[in-house]
C-alpha cells in the first residue's frame, strides 16, 4: 500500500480493540454490579490473557493468507472486550475498599499501571530486538511477549482469587439495593454522569494516543526518523508519568479532582500545537522533552484523578456499569479512533492544522463537561 493507506490500515487494526471496549463495559459492568467486582475481574483477566497468548500462536500470512490478519483482528476485539469490563470493575473494587480520604490515591494505581505496562513492554521488546536479528524478530521473536501472557494468566488469576470483595458492594447487596438491570437504571437516571465521564476520558485518551501513536507513525513514515529515537522518548515520559500519577491523585484527595483535570485540559489545548512544531524539528532530544511535558506532566494532570472522578459520579449499585460505559465510550471515541482520524485529516499533506483543531474541539467539550460536573472527592460513597 502507499504510505497513507498502510498507516490507515495499521490504525484501523489498532482501533478494533477499542471498538469492543464499550460492549465489554456493558456486559461486565452488569455482572460487576450484579455478581460482584472480584468474580468479574477474574473472568476479564482470563479472557484478556488467553487472547494475548493466542496472538502469539497465530499462523503467518504466508501460511494461511488473509485468515492471519482476520484472526488478529478477532483476538484484538476479544482483548478490547475484556479490557472494557476490566478497567472500571478494578477501579470500583479499589475505590470501595480504600480509606475514604485517600480514594483518589488508591484508585490512581489502576491508572499508574498503564505506564508500567508500556515500560515493561517497551523494555522487553527492546531486549528481544537487541538480541535477535531483524529476520528472526519478524519470523518468530515477536511472538515471545504474547506467549508469556500464559504465565501472567496463572500468576494473576491466583492473586485475584485472594482479593476481598468490595465491602460497599456486599453491604448494598445485603440491603437488597443492587439493581437487577443496572444498564436500564443508568439510561433512565444517570445519562448526564455517563456523558461527563465520557468527555473526560475522551480528552485525556485522545491527547495521549495522538501524542504517542500518531506522532510515532508520522515521525517514522513522513519524517524518516529512526523508531528508537521516538520510542526512547515515550519510555522516559511513561516512567515519569508512572511516578506522577499517584502523587497528583494524592493531592486530588485534598484539593478535589476537578481542579487538576481542568488544569490538564487547558494546558493540553495550549501545548498541543507547540508539540507538533517540536516534532517537525526532527531533534530527538527536543522530541523527548516534548514527550516528557505531554505525558509526564499534562496527561498526568488529567489521568491521575480520572479513575476516582469517573467512579465517584455513580452510586455503588450501578458504579461498575455506569463508569464502565462512560469510560469506554470516551476511550474509543478519543483514544481508539484518534490516530486513525488524525491520519485521515492530514492525508498526504504536511499541515497539522486539521489535527490540532480536531483536538481543540474535544478539549473544549471536555472542559464544559468537567465544569458542570460535581466535586465528589470529599463526599461519602453511596
Amino acid at each position: 500500500m502507499d504510505s497513507v493507506a498502510s498507516t490507515l490500515a495499521v490504525y484501523a487494526t489498532f482501533a478494533v480493540g477499542f471498538v469492543a471496549r464499550p460492549l465489554g463495559g456493558i456486559v461486565f459492568g452488569h455482572y460487576g454490579d450484579r455478581l460482584g467486582r472480584k468474580s468479574t475481574l477474574i473472568a476479564t483477566f482470563l479472557l484478556m490473557g488467553i487472547a494475548s497468548f493466542f496472538i502469539g500462536c497465530l499462523p503467518s500470512y504466508d501460511s494461511i493468507g488473509l485468515w492471519a490478519p482476520v484472526g488478529l483482528v478477532v483476538l484484538r476485539f476479544i482483548q478490547g472486550f475484556a479490557f472494557g469490563g476490566e478497567y472500571m470493575n478494578a477501579v470500583s473494587l479499589t475505590l470501595e475498599n480504600a480509606p475514604s480520604m485517600r480514594r483518589g490515591f488508591f484508585a490512581s494505581w489502576i491508572n499508574a499501571a498503564g505506564p508500567v505496562g508500556v515500560i515493561a513492554a517497551s523494555g522487553l521488546i527492546a531486549l528481544l530486538g537487541a538480541t535477535s536479528s531483524r529476520e528472526a524478530f519478524a519470523n518468530w521473536v515477536w511472538r515471545v511477549p504474547f506467549l508469556l501472557s500464559l504465565l501472567l494468566v496463572v500468576i494473576g488469576t491466583y492473586m485475584r482469587a485472594q482479593v476481598d470483595e468490595s465491602a460497599l458492594f456486599l453491604s448494598a447487596r445485603a440491603k437488597a439495593e443492587d439493581e437487577r438491570a443496572p444498564l436500564i437504571a443508568i439510561m433512565r437516571s444517570w445519562k448526564k454522569p455517563v456523558l461527563q465521564g465520557c468527555l473526560v476520558n475522551m480528552v485525556h485518551s485522545s491527547f495521549f494516543y495522538m501524542s504517542t501513536i500518531f506522532v510515532l507513525g508520522y515521525a517514522i513514515k513522513a519524517l524518516r526518523m529512526a523508531p528508537s529515537s521516538i520510542t526512547s522518548g515515550t519510555t522516559v515520559a511513561n516512567i515519569i508519568e508512572m511516578c506522577a500519577v499517584p502523587l497528583i491523585a494524592g493531592f486530588s484527595d485534598k484539593l478535589g479532582r476537578r481542579p487538576f483535570i481542568i488544569l490538564g485540559i487547558v494546558l493540553a489545548a495550549i501545548w498541543y500545537p507547540i508539540f507538533f512544531q517540536i516534532v517537525l524539528t526532527r531533534n530527538a532530544m527536543a522530541i523527548m522533552g516534548g514527550f516528557v511535558v505531554s505525558l509526564g506532566l499534562i496527561h498526568a494532570l488529567m489521568f491521575a484523578p480520572e479513575a476516582a472522578f469517573t467512579a465517584e459520579l455513580f452510586p455503588t449499585r450501578v458504579r461498575a456499569s455506569g463508569s464502565s460505559l462512560g469510560k469506554q465510550l470516551g476511550i474509543v471515541l478519543g483514544g481508539g479512533l484518534a490516530p486513525l482520524i488524525g491520519t485521515a485529516l492530514m492525508g498526504s499533506g504536511a499541515s497539522f492544522t486539521p489535527v490540532i483543531l480536531y483536538f481543540e474541539v474535544i478539549a473544549a467539550l471536555a472542559l464544559i463537561g468537567v465544569l458542570l460536573a460535581p466535586e465528589n472527592a470529599r463526599k461519602a460513597l453511596e
